[in-house]
């Protein structure tokens, strides 16, 4: 018996019984594609007898389920009832068998960068029959519960597993494409309860928590009284905006935008496409990614000589949708960066939606009940917006 824990030992051991052994058959809960072992094991599939991979939570790829899709050695399991979570690989002759047991799926994860452990089993001789018996049966057992993949059970998993990527990395703490550098739980906002959270808010020692409540419920106001952004006077619209006018002294309140030339004059001119894009998120209801992406689209067409940028875009968001969006600019984007373990630097669109807003919507506050209390009630209705008055420096 040998107990291994390292990776290269797990995949170099791995790699030998493939190929030297003529017979295999194993039962693994996960496997992806894109690692030396899956490759192995597509130029030796005649070696198989039996092979069944699980699907629980969408971590099995979808090209897995191409690769083996009619084939006769490897099935899956769709509908477990229970997780499916074994991990089993043997390897025999006539002579020898060796079997791998313990933690590793057929994922490049367990290969690479998990931590795992496995214990090598073998019988010879007098030796030979004793436990390999019993693991074949146990993968037979697995084997009369599976199925085999036909084009249409890939097809139509690849589409439910491709809207389940987003939910999964972020049950891992992943959120876009980059690893942050701590976990959610290491972030004092990210767990903070809606108590902790209105707690911190309403102690704002910069623009008054109460004037930040009655100048989102004002915005509020107009955009229900009025059809479209373009639709309302100039001062209106730069206090929306975030630029200095006579009508209100707190346009420069979460997110003063009175340095960006070029939206000032996209905003003074009355540009289609701000309020077009503005018309792309709703009043009510959560916001989708759809939704967002569009908005941005229309957005960037107000600046065809560029000049646009997050900043300029999450301000008009934060005051159309207090409740998912925050503006993040030059006063806040540190602090918020650092809390949620993020770089600060080059963040674009697609970083503002995936590292911050879902990191937002995912916190236990922004997923409370919406309170009964009047106060609590309006600092929830602008709850995302809200905290700027948390990470805001002078």
């Amino acid at each position: 018996m040998q107990l291994i824990t390292q990776n290269e030992e797990l995949v170099k051991t791995l790699s030998r019984l493939i190929t030297t052994y003529p017979k295999s058959a194993f039962a693994v809960a996960w496997a992806t594609s894109g690692n030396t072992i899956f490759s192995l094991l597509k130029k030796h599939v005649p070696k198989i007898t039996q092979a069944v991979i699980g699907t629980h939570f969408y971590q099995t790829h979808p090209d897995v389920l191409d690769t083996f899709k009619n084939s006769p050695r490897v099935h899956f399991i769709l509908q477990p009832s229970g997780v499916f979570h074994p991990k089993i690989y043997i390897f025999w002759d006539k002579k020898r068998w060796e079997a791998l047991i313990g933690s590793a799926n057929l994922t490049t994860g367990a290969l690479s960068t998990n931590s795992e452990a496995m214990v090598l089993l073998s019988g010879e001789g007098t030796d030979y029959s004793h436990g390999k018996d019993e693991i074949l049966s146990l993968i037979d057992s697995y084997w009369s519960i599976s199925k085999e993949i036909n084009e249409d059970d890939a097809t139509a998993y690849r589409e439910i597993w491709s809207t389940k990527q987003s939910d999964l990395s972020r049950l891992s703490g992943q959120y876009g494409s980059r690893a942050a550098a701590k976990p959610p739980t290491e972030s004092s906002v990210m767990s903070m309860s809606w108590a902790q959270y209105f707690k911190e808010v309403k102690s704002d020692s910069y623009h008054g928590f109460d004037h930040r409540c009655n100048l989102l419920e004002f915005v509020h106001r107009a955009f229900l009284n009025h059809p479209t952004f373009e639709s309302m006077e100039l001062t209106l619209r730069k206090t929306i905006a975030g630029l200095p006018n006579g009508l209100d002294e707190r346009w420069g309140w979460f997110g003063s935008m009175k340095g960006a030339g070029y939206y000032h004059q996209a905003i003074n001119n009355n540009n289609p496409y701000i309020s077009k894009a503005l018309d792309a998120i709703p009043l009510h209801g959560t916001v989708t990614r759809e939704q967002y992406n569009n908005y941005i689209k229309d957005f960037i067409k107000a600046f065809p000589n560029g000049r646009h940028g997050v900043s300029i875009a999450s301000r008009l968001l934060a005051l159309k949708r207090p409740d998912q969006f925050i503006c993040l600019d030059s006063k806040n984007r540190r602090k918020l960066c650092t809390d949620f373990g993020i770089p600060s630097s080059k963040m674009d669109y697609d970083r503002y939606w995936e590292e911050v807003i879902e990191r937002i919507m995912d916190t236990p506050w922004w997923r409370s009940r919406r309170p009964i209390d009047s106060q609590e009630m309006q600092v929830w209705d602008g709850r995302a917006a809200m905290l700027d008055a948390i990470f805001y420096e002078e």
